[in-house]
Formats: structure tokens, sequence, C-alpha cells
């Protein structure tokens, strides 16, 4: 579809960040270095190819059960306490500290999403546990199918300054049982981070917060069962830290999920509704895709005949000899019945090979006609932005007849809102060649910089546009109402805002003030050299002009989730594959290596598992969108480590779209339902709100 910096859980000091190693000499690369970023080419996903769209019968509705609410019960608020594990690092030493961490969740009447962080000092909260907190709070939504509007949630650690990610599993915890009227266990602790798919993220130290804990009276402590081994930082040596556990007289239990974490922590399972659907693309799905990957190495093909027509290449050959891996992987692809897989290879090569072509057509005008001549050939690209317009225009007029369908338009917007982040980025290159002094070679960067961003926004129209394609006209639940739509819309985005408020503040901000840069420069640097931070940027960027300035409720609603969903995911990402994974980049910040190598592969073991639970979960619905990120996923799982990055992205995207769908259709709603739920569950419960099979979509001119 979309196509760092390493903070320990208390801010350790004494680490050389990739970032810092690669920041200065990439800034003083030459003006050509775009188009190596040609290369991410393969991050764009969920695109279609074609113009007509499925007919069939309107959606039936399927049987969501209502919650009913208690009327003798009276709804509180409820309050959990929870012990959190921590790890500091002295000049001598590390030590790890347990923290208590009350968990308030009581209903609102107002209607409006309410979240609160209460510190003990000014300061004393820092953005990555604030990010934790809203992840909590947007995965229990979704697990529990309620409106997080209808509820106020408060976070109050420990006295004192805190930080790190490694609340994220057991702040969930809380979150839940405060909800379901669970208690937690005062003698255990947990340490570990959560990611979107409810999965337990690795983090630093455990070795020495199980220390921690045990000097705080904890009996138990759960792990990321993707950490059986961790290094203790005393001693620079791994250690096996269930049999570190015993011999401090803890019970370390590895675990995966927050299923699993949950059950150890509070005594009672937490509701995990299972389906027997197919995890198969349906056949007219299938059809759709290896029509379009045909479609795109046409598109391919023709790109790479005008290419070795030109009588100069400007030494563009080696890229496209990545269009034509490309190509061959699509071929081999369809080859083995894997249209995801062949529409995703060939639109990549299609990309790649045009990109190609416009480099030299740009370098070409440069050297014959100077600069005037090079900003006459990117004005021609700067049409995206009327093409955004017009894409948005025809994303609107979709009528969604399924919950499925929500979730193609979710997608579709979701392209489009990277889109609008790279039109962004064009506009604020152009306000700085008008009104920086820079040298010709620096006003050269930044013009093919703008070439960049405007020719990949037209890429990701196409994407936006073909979604349509392949993605509606399937499943069978009616959409949701548009206010179940905006409720986990909203959450969303603000567990995205939040996550990026932490890149700012951990990568950002403490490489520009190392460097003497603007934060600024710094930030529009990791934008051209990340394309997971850029996707999130982008589509962050884009809520409010979907929101405000183009498009009309109900379609704002599944434009913002779209958005959301995007900054989410990718903003996940940058995260994870910086602190739990501790990516090792080269000079051109390509990822060769991981510090947690083996954490790695057991996060993308978790990570398909429990994306193919999600997809197998609502496999009535047909869910298309949440299959093709599947498949896709599993045919990087064995790359380079580019490719494993990408495999863990896309099992995420497949898992959030498959989260989102149940929470539509109420598969979430009516697992808590059926074995008895809390007042303070029922006061929330999307369950009670309508459904419909079209007529809340309709259009009012």
């Amino acid at each position: 579809m979309m196509v760092p910096v390493y903070v320990d859980d208390c801010g350790h000091s004494g680490w050389e960040s990739p970032v810092r190693r690669t920041t200065m000499k990439k800034l003083t690369n030459a003006a050509f270095f775009w188009l190596a970023l040609s290369a991410i080419a393969l991050l764009l996903a969920a695109c279609g190819g074609g113009d007509s769209k499925q007919t069939r019968e309107e959606a039936t509705p399927s049987p969501v059960a209502t919650a009913e609410p208690t009327e003798e019960a009276e709804v509180t608020s409820r309050t959990v306490e929870v012990t959190a594990l921590a790890v500091t690092e002295t000049p001598t030493e590390a030590f790890g500290e347990a923290i208590t961490e009350r968990i308030t969740v009581g209903p609102s009447d107002t209607g409006e999403l309410k979240v609160s962080f209460a510190e003990s000092e000014v300061g004393g909260i820092g953005d990555m546990w604030t990010s934790a907190g809203w992840t909590a709070v947007a995965l229990s939504s979704l697990f529990l199918g309620i409106d997080p509007r209808q509820y106020e949630f408060t976070f109050e650690p420990g006295s004192g300054r805190i930080d790190g990610p490694s609340a994220g599993g057991i702040t969930t915890i809380g979150v839940l049982a405060a909800i379901l009227g669970d208690d937690v266990r005062e003698d255990a602790a947990m340490t570990g981070a959560i990611n979107p798919d409810g999965t337990i993220g690795s983090v630093g130290g455990i070795p020495q917060k199980i220390e921690g804990a045990a000097e705080a009276g904890k009996t138990l402590v759960l792990v990321p069962a993707i950490q059986r081994f961790d290094v203790d930082l005393n001693t620079g040596q791994p250690v096996d830290v269930v049999e570190w556990g015993t011999t401090l007289g803890v019970e370390v239990e590895p675990v995966s999920t927050v299923y699993e974490a949950y059950e150890l922590l509070t005594g009672n399972p937490l509701p995990r509704p299972t389906g027997t659907g197919s995890a198969q693309l349906p056949p007219d799905a299938f059809n759709k895709l290896k029509a379009s990957a045909t479609e795109w190495i046409g598109r391919y093909e023709a790109a790479v005949n005008r290419f070795l027509a030109l009588p100069d290449t400007f030494g563009f050959d080696e890229d496209m000899f990545i269009a034509d891996e490309m190509a061959f992987d699509a071929d081999n692809a369809l080859g083995e019945g894997l249209a995801a897989v062949a529409y995703e290879r060939a639109f990549s090569a299609g990309y790649i090979a045009e990109s190609v072509l416009q480099a030299v057509a740009l370098a070409e005008a440069y050297y014959m006609g100077g600069v005037d001549a090079l900003v006459a050939e990117v004005q021609a690209l700067a049409s995206a932005e009327t093409r955004l317009v017009a894409t948005l225009q025809r994303l609107e007029a979709e009528s969604p007849r399924s919950a499925t369908d929500v979730l193609a338009l979710t997608d579709a917007y979701s392209n489009a809102a990277i889109a609008f982040g790279l039109i962004e980025e064009a506009n604020t290159f152009i306000q700085f060649l008008q009104e920086m002094e820079l040298t010709e070679d620096e006003a050269l960067d930044l013009i093919f910089s703008i070439a960049t961003s405007y020719s990949e926004a037209s890429f990701f129209l196409d994407a936006a546009e073909n979604n349509l394609v392949y993605g509606l006209g399937f499943g069978q639940s009616p959409p949701p109402d548009p206010e179940v739509v905006t409720a986990i819309a909203e959450t969303v985005r603000r567990a995205a805002d939040a996550n990026l408020a932490v890149i700012d503040a951990t990568i950002i901000e403490p490489e520009a003030e190392a460097y003497g840069l603007n934060p600024n420069e710094l930030k529009n640097f990791l934008m051209s050299a990340d394309a997971y931070y850029a996707a999130a940027l982008g589509a962050a960027d884009s809520t409010n002009y979907f929101a405000n300035t183009i498009l009309e409720e109900p379609q704002a609603s599944i434009a913002i989730l779209g958005s959301s969903l995007s900054a989410w995911s990718a903003s996940s990402l940058v995260i994870a594959k910086y602190y739990s994974l501790q990516a090792e980049l080269d000079e051109w910040f390509n990822v060769v290596g991981f510090g947690r190598e083996r954490s790695l592969s057991d996060m993308l073991d978790l990570a398909d598992d429990r994306a193919d639970e999600l997809i197998t979960l609502v496999g009535e619905e047909e869910p298309v969108t949440a299959i093709y990120y599947h498949e896709n996923a599993r045919s990087y799982r064995e790359g380079t480590p580019e490719d494993k990055i990408s495999a863990l992205f896309y099992n995420w995207q497949a898992a959030i779209f498959a989260e989102a769908l149940a929470y539509f259709n109420g598969t979430f709603d009516s697992a808590i339902s059926e074995v008895g739920a809390s007042p303070l569950w029922e006061w929330g419960a999307v369950g009670a709100l309508p459904t419909g099979a079209g007529d809340d979509w309709s259009l009012e001119r």
C-alpha cells in the first residue's frame, strides 16, 4: 500500500543511533539520489486495475448481537491497578523497578472521546507512555466492540518521570479489565509493547526488570514470548529469562498475545471469537487481480521499450533492472496462482519503469535546456493535485452496500491520503525554493524532490482508484452506521498522532539538535529516506483535509478511517523497526540487519498467525483487502531484511482490516454478549447502534 531511533524504556544514553551515523552523509548526496527511492515501490500495495464494478444482489444483513442495557445496574467508573516494569541505566549499573499504574474508565455523557494522563510532575509522562495509552484505548475498543466516545479514560502512573513503550501490553490489559469488571493480580507485573494486531512486541532490559519485580514482591512476570532470551545489561550476556526468574523466586511466563496475557493476569479468559471462514480470495476478486496484473505488466513492457529506444539513459539502467526483477516475479506469481502477489509485483514493475522514464526526461530537460526546462517538466507533473480532487470525487460517489465495501473504500482513501501527503510535501519544497537562499545544487535537489513527490502521488492515486475494482461487491453484512465508523476512526487517528509524537521526540528532535539542524529539515530528510514514515506523516496530515475541505458525511468518516489506519500502522512499524527490532542501516538508509534478528523471526510468525486467525474469523464476509495483504506478506517472509519489514507491515495491515471488519459486523460485540457483560461494557457497546443496507450512505446534494 505505501508505499527512528532505538529508545530504551527510560531513555537510555550511550547508544549511537543509525540516523545519527548516516544523516550528515546523506544530506550531502547529489540531486539524482531521489531515484534510488524507486526501490521502495514494492511498498505500494492494496492496488487494483480496470474500470468495471461487480453487480450483485443487495447485501443481506447477518445477525448481530445487540447489547441490552441492564436497567438495575448502575454504571459507574471503575479503577484497575496494574504493575508495569521499567529499567534505568547509570554510568555504573542498570537496574529495574516496578511502577504501579492506575487506570480508570468511566461513562461519558458528552459523546466525545476523553483520554487524560495524570502527571505527578510537570513532564512526568513521556510521549512513548502516552502512545501506549492511546493504543490501549484503540485496541480495547476494537476487541470489545465498544464506541470509545462513550467513555472517559484516565491513566495515572506512579510518581516520578517515566517513558517507554514497554507498558503497552499491561496498559491494554488494564483498560480491558476495567471495562469488563475483572481484577488484575496484585502480585503480577508485565513488560511488552503492544502491536496493532494485539500481539506483544519486544522491549529492552528484561533481566533487570525481573529483578525490579522481585524486589517489589511480585511473584509473576509476563514477558514477550519472542524474547525468551534477552541481554543482561550489566554483563552484556544473553540469559534465559525464565530461568533468570526462577533464581529470583519469580515465575516468568512468555506471552504472545493480549488474550494470553489477560487470562494469566485476571484469571478470566478475554472473549476470543473464532471463525471457520475461508482465507482465500473469492473467484471474482482473483480474476480481477489477475487481469490487473496483466495490465500493469503491459505498462511495464511499454516503458521498457521506450527506455531501450532512448539515445541516452543517463545511467539509469540499474534502476530499470529493479523493474525487470519485479516483472519476473509477477510472471512467476501468475504461474503459481498467486493473484494478489502477481498484481503487487506487476504494479511495482510498472511504477518503477515509468519512474525511470520520468527520471530520464527530467535529466534530459536539465542537460539540454537548463533549470528553466527542468522546471517546465516538473510543472507538468503538478497535475497530480488536480487529479487528487477528481479521485476523491470518484470515491465519494460510491455508496457501500456491505461492511466489506466500507473496508474497500477505506483502503482506497488510505492510498489517496498518502497521495495527499506527497503533494503537500511537494508544495513544502516549492515554498523552500521561494523563501530560502540556495545554491544551484541545493535548488536542483529540491526540484528533483518535487518531481518525485508529484510522480509518486500519481501512482498512489492509481492505487486508490483501482482499489474499487477488486475490493467492492463482496460481503454479507450491511454497512455499519456512519457513527460506528467515526467512533473507531477518531480513536485510531489519535493513536497515530501519539505515535508520530513519539517519532518527533525520539528521532527528529534529538538528531536535529545533535547536528545543529532545524527539526523540519531533518523531518523532510527522513520522509525521503523512510517510506513508512513518509506514509504515516502524509496520511495523518490528510485527515483534516478530507474532513473539512472536500468530503461530506458520511464519506468523510470512511476517509478519516482510511488515513488514520495508514498513519497508525505505518507509524507503529517505524517504532517497531527501530525500537523493538533495532534495525541496522547502510549508508542509503536501507535495512541490512537487525539487532534482534531472532525476535523478528518470531514476530513474523506471530503476525502471520494472527492475521490468518482474524481473516478466518471474518471469512464469510469475503475480506478481500485483508487477504490481499496477507498473501503479499507471505511472499516477502523469507526475503531480504527490507522484505521482512514489508512482510511484517503487510501482516499488520491484514490484521487491522480484519479487526475493523469484525468490529463493523458485530463479531467482537457478540463474543462479549455471549459470556455475559458488565454494565460499563453495555454502556458503550456498538451493537446498540443501528446498521443499514445502504440508505445511511446515500449522499444528499
